[in-house]
């Protein structure tokens, strides 16, 4: 008897079509995970970063209080500034510098102990060079700070006291001394 056709060139083709679509379905799988995996981590970037810039514009600080002292604080200051700076945000602020026209400011006089202070900068009675860690919301703090000698406030001219927190904000307010 004589066939008539090949039976095994259908065969042929179903077998080849079965491979293609499982190398597809498996190629398919493994770019639908990496693509999770990398949208995830997309995902908990760009949520960090709206939480930090949330933050950022809820942060506020107010630079109240600001007294001039020609001979004050420890023995040998002179020209010192009390300010105290409130946190009248939401969230509380990590103070990093304060400036005192556009110097910065690298000693402080604290006349009591500060109960907020971090153990990494104690709180200390006298000079030091730690600022006021962290300030809660509707939480006040009054700081001394020194100019280094010769630099002084000047006398019936506007200084600009500058306050920058950890999260970049800047914090700015003038004051005329006597």
């Amino acid at each position: 008897m004589r066939r008539i056709g090949s039976s095994r060139r259908g065969l042929s083709t179903i077998v080849t079509a079965g491979i293609m679509l499982s190398a597809v379905a498996v190629l398919g799988s493994a770019v639908v995970t990496w693509s999770n995996g990398n949208l995830k981590a997309f995902e908990i970037a760009l949520s960090n970063t709206a939480i930090a810039n949330t933050n950022k514009i809820t942060e506020s600080v107010a630079i109240e209080n600001i007294a001039f002292c020609s001979n004050c604080g420890s023995a040998n200051s002179k020209n010192v500034t009390n300010v105290t700076l409130t946190n009248t945000g939401t969230v509380s602020v990590k103070i990093t510098q304060i400036q005192l026209n556009s110097t910065v400011i690298s000693s402080y006089y604290y006349s009591k102990s500060y109960k907020y202070a971090s153990s990494s900068c104690p709180p200390p009675s006298g000079m030091s060079t730690c600022l006021p860690v962290t300030l809660s919301p509707k939480q006040s703090y009054t700081v001394s700070t020194s100019l280094n000698y010769p630099k002084t406030w000047g006398s019936q001219k506007p200084d600009t006291i500058t306050v920058t927190t950890a999260r970049g904000s800047i914090f700015t307010t003038q004051a005329a001394p006597p």
